[in-house]
């Protein structure tokens, strides 16, 4: 067997696992991996002109930019078990178009953000997402409230 069968066997291979895990590679996958990559070109850019919220400094942070890639995993770790829990459930890709558009949904408005925090101007109705965004995330952490009043200060502080 010569290196180019070998290497078509290791392609089709390599591309069937992937066909499998992910699904048919249609448009909104590859939007969502536009996305991702977006997003994380604008995380770095934001720490490279000192706007980051994950560092002390607002700089760049070889550790936050490899927990951005870790959570960039993971999303993409969820999409694998959406698309599998529908080809169980025979599902016709409900619960992989669901998933994923929760995830487009996600990336789009932490790309807003990022660009806000870079100065880029931005439509209203996607400031107003933004607010009722943080107006629910700033909800969700009143949901400790019985840890006491020395731990809400103390989160209160960090964030």
């Amino acid at each position: 067997m010569n290196m180019e069968k070998i290497f078509e066997w290791v392609v089709a291979c390599f591309s069937s696992l992937v066909l499998f895990l992910f699904g048919a590679p249609d448009k909104l996958i590859l939007f969502l991996l536009l996305l991702s990559i977006v997003d994380f070109v604008l995380g770095l850019r934001k720490a490279y002109k000192g706007k980051s919220d994950k560092t002390e400094n607002g700089g760049v942070s070889s550790k936050a930019a490899a927990e951005g890639l870790e959570k960039k995993g993971i999303m993409f770790m969820v999409l694998i078990v959406a698309n599998v829990c529908d080809q169980m459930f025979n599902a016709g890709g409900m619960i992989r178009t669901a998933t994923m558009w929760f995830y487009i949904t996600t990336e789009a408005i932490s790309i807003i953000e990022n660009a806000t925090l870079l100065g880029l101007k931005v439509p209203k109705f996607l400031v107003d997402i933004l607010e009722v965004k943080n107006k629910l995330s700033n909800e969700g952490k009143l949901e400790d409230e019985g840890k006491g009043e020395e731990e809400d200060a103390d989160r209160e502080e960090t964030h």
